[in-house]
């Protein structure tokens, strides 16, 4: 649906606030520097409990609710009368192995995982301040308990090996040789002419290119819903799905892009010497420049933010080639098509502003209220909305827990409601799953290339999944019950493009914040395009001569002895 909105309020929604002036750029650091300090704080929670054995392991739903409340906590006096929308731009994630994206579990979830040694664990977070987001994502490892070294502190006792490993490294490299990629755009005769060649351009189709050669060389696949794209005020991708965006810009892989290399490989169709042929995903679809749908076919431009989202499966031990796909899950019997006990409830939600109804239940009248008011257009969670939330670390955290709980039951009504009016739209949790060719060429779709799974909408021109083959979201969900887990490794850094002083300012993740955890990988970077990174990587090392990247540091947290819920650290800046 297309909200009915005038050219002059386009103009400024979508470009004359999107400018890079200095205030812009102020609102994006303090956004950036509040999630590395979250992003930090919670790395420093796992290592300080899983590694170093300091107190009790946190679980995931102590994890998100800490995340949460610093994020809020923190901006709650930035910008104070000055700005109306500042907060949680994705409430905080912690996704294990298999798991892609959007496990968040509340506190007064039945079944609470904690991580054991071997798990790669990603946390992602994101806030924003006046509609300036910066999201970020880093995977790092459970070591077993930590032994003590020479110097008295305690390390790991080897490195990660495996498919975990190979997913790890490539995620890490794919995604700083496209931030460096990006930064070169603003001093474009410092990038490597073996990448972009004489024009020095740097398109859609160059960032695909590299980023699967990268993968191809530590056996690994990019995972669909992987994207490069831009990002502006209010337009995060918070929405996809749900809401197509104007003017979308980016690279976007999905179970299309592994389409045709998997067939190359099937002796079936070189037997038949079928010719097989590019899928185009913008034909019999009108794509202009305001189009909502993705193509390669774009320029990276200086003053532009980036959101450089690279999630990486390795296919190690696999037997034959296959495809790798998403699977949603739930709490629902049967809807998760598998056997196995993971199956939580979605947790994270994103109002769609598109759709209005007359509530019946004053329930769900007083949370649509609460959500208009102050959570905005950003996805959030039923803890988000009670009164004790967020949580002070210095008052009997026990009892705001219970507040908050007591919040969340009377409010939980409601928001059936507005879920099954389309008000409220859930963020599925995807897990990786891994079917073989195989599985996929012995089936048959009964409904044709028409069939939709409304369920789980995508962005637009991305609905069939498999086009050459005919298979539809729904056949292939069917397929799921012979597929195997796989785990993924997820790097997510939002990026600003600073032409005033020519450098990429990197909001999130970077070497400060998210180092890269001490994996082992049987495969090294090969490929077309192995010189032109090695040289790319090292010019953004030349802090004098070379391309130009400053990352958002994060602030200091002060440490104390009885401050969270296991009675570790107080959250202040």
């Amino acid at each position: 649906m297309e909200l009915q909105i005038s050219q002059r309020d386009t103009d400024v929604l979508l470009k004359q606030k999107n400018v890079l002036e200095t205030s812009v750029i102020d609102k994006y650091r303090l956004a950036g520097q509040v999630t590395q300090t979250c992003l930090s704080y919670l790395i420093s929670l796992i290592n300080d409990s899983y590694h170093l054995g300091e107190h009790a392991p946190y679980s995931a739903a102590e994890l998100c609710l800490l995340g949460d409340s610093y994020i809020k906590s923190a901006l709650s006096t930035a910008y104070k009368n000055h700005v109306r929308e500042k907060g949680i731009a994705q409430p905080v994630t912690i996704d294990v192995n298999d798991v892609v994206v959007g496990y968040s579990p509340e506190i007064d979830e039945e079944v609470n995982i904690y991580f054991k040694p071997g798990d790669i664990v990603t946390i992602n977070v994101g806030s924003h301040v006046d509609g300036y987001t910066a999201n970020g994502s880093h995977t790092i490892v459970i070591y077993p308990p930590g032994v003590l070294s020479e110097d008295g502190s305690k390390k790991p006792t080897g490195p990660l090996l495996g498919a975990s490993a190979d997913a790890v490294c490539a995620a890490h490299i794919a995604s700083e040789t496209v931030i460096a990629l990006l930064a070169g755009t603003l001093t474009p005769e410092k990038l490597p002419q073996s990448l972009t060649g004489a024009n020095k351009v740097v398109n859609g189709s160059l960032i695909r290119s590299i980023v699967d050669s990268i993968a191809e060389s530590f056996h690994c696949v990019v995972v669909p819903t992987s994207k490069v794209r831009r990002i502006r005020r209010f337009l995060a991708g918070q929405s996809e799905g749900v809401v197509a965006e104007r003017d979308f810009k980016g690279v976007v892989w999905s179970e299309a892009d592994q389409e045709l290399q998997l067939l190359q490989k099937s002796s079936k169709f070189a037997e038949q010497g079928t010719q097989l042929i590019a899928f185009d995903k913008s034909k019999n679809a009108a794509v202009n420049n305001s189009s909502a749908i993705p193509t390669d076919d774009f320029v990276i431009t200086p003053g532009e933010v980036y959101s450089v989202d690279i999630k990486m499966a390795a296919i190690q031990g696999n037997e034959g080639p296959g495809l790798v796909t998403l699977q949603t899950v739930d709490n629902i019997t049967g809807k998760d098509h598998s056997n196995d006990t993971f199956s939580p409830r979605p947790s994270i939600y994103v109002r769609d502003v598109t759709v209005s109804h007359q509530l019946k239940l004053k329930s769900s009248r007083k949370l649509l209220n609460t959500i208009d008011k102050s959570l905005s257009v950003y996805p959030f969670k039923l803890s988000h909305i009670s009164d004790s939330f967020p949580i002070d670390l210095s008052k009997d955290i026990k009892e705001q827990l219970k507040n908050i709980q007591s919040d969340m039951k009377s409010a939980r009504l409601g928001l059936s409601e507005l879920v099954n009016r389309h008000i409220a739209v859930n963020k599925p949790i995807q897990r990786a799953r891994f079917i073989p060719l195989q599985v996929i060429l012995n089936a048959s779709t009964s409904t044709g290339i028409n069939g939709y799974d409304a369920e789980n909408p995508t962005l637009p021109g991305l609905e069939l999944p498999l086009p050459r083959l005919g298979v539809t979201s729904l056949k292939l969900k069917t397929l799921l019950k012979s597929s195997v887990q796989i785990p993924v490794a997820r790097e997510l850094s939002t990026v600003v493009l600073n032409t005033t002083t020519n450098q990429l300012i990197r909001l999130s993740g970077g070497s400060t914040t998210a180092k890269p955890s001490w994996v082992h990988s049987n495969y090294q970077l090969g490929g077309q395009y192995v010189e032109g990174i090695n040289e790319l990587i090292q010019s953004t090392q030349d802090e004098r001569f070379g391309i130009k990247i400053k990352e958002c540091l994060p602030m200091k947290i002060k440490f104390a002895s009885d401050a969270t819920i296991s009675g570790e650290i107080e959250m202040e800046t």
